[in-house]
């Protein structure tokens, strides 16, 4: 009789997992997470259909209060592709919303409009690499098609 050696589910072909990368959004919680544990103001996010009602679209904390709104533009595309998850007619306004944020421990106040800042140099940099780096990548990914 010969030996067989029993394979199952849980028999390891030898070949080690790669640990997962955390993903963005796992990262972007950790790096709230110690925001918040410094104290640094935290923020509720708003989002709408200009001259709508303003409806939740997240949280922020920054290092500086002045900053919101600087940060809710950085992050835009995020808190978008997020709050089109949750309210879908918001994608056929993209063009006609606008943001607004408060304190978070001031629900009571009334929500800011946030207003885009003026650029500073290395945001105009940061956008021109942004562009080059998803042309690139749009580029790579036709070539892998053909």
């Amino acid at each position: 009789m010969s030996a067989t050696k029993a394979v199952g589910f849980a028999g390891g072909s030898g070949q080690k997992k790669k640990p997962k990368a955390p993903n963005k959004h796992q990262v972007a919680a950790n790096k709230y997470d110690e925001m918040k544990s410094k104290g640094l103001p935290e923020f509720n996010i708003y989002i709408r259909i200009k001259g709508k009602e303003w409806v939740p679209a997240g949280s922020m904390a920054v290092e500086r209060s002045n900053q919101i709104s600087r940060a809710i533009f950085q992050q835009e595309a995020e808190l978008l592709k997020g709050a089109v998850r949750l309210y879908p007619i918001l994608r056929q306004y993209k063009e006609n919303l606008e943001y607004g944020y408060r304190l978070k421990e001031f629900p009571d106040e009334e929500i800011t409009v946030a207003v885009m800042p003026e650029p500073t140099l290395g945001d105009k940099f940061q956008y021109a690499f942004s562009k080059a780096k998803e042309y690139f990548k749009a580029t790579v990914q036709r070539g892998n098609k053909n």
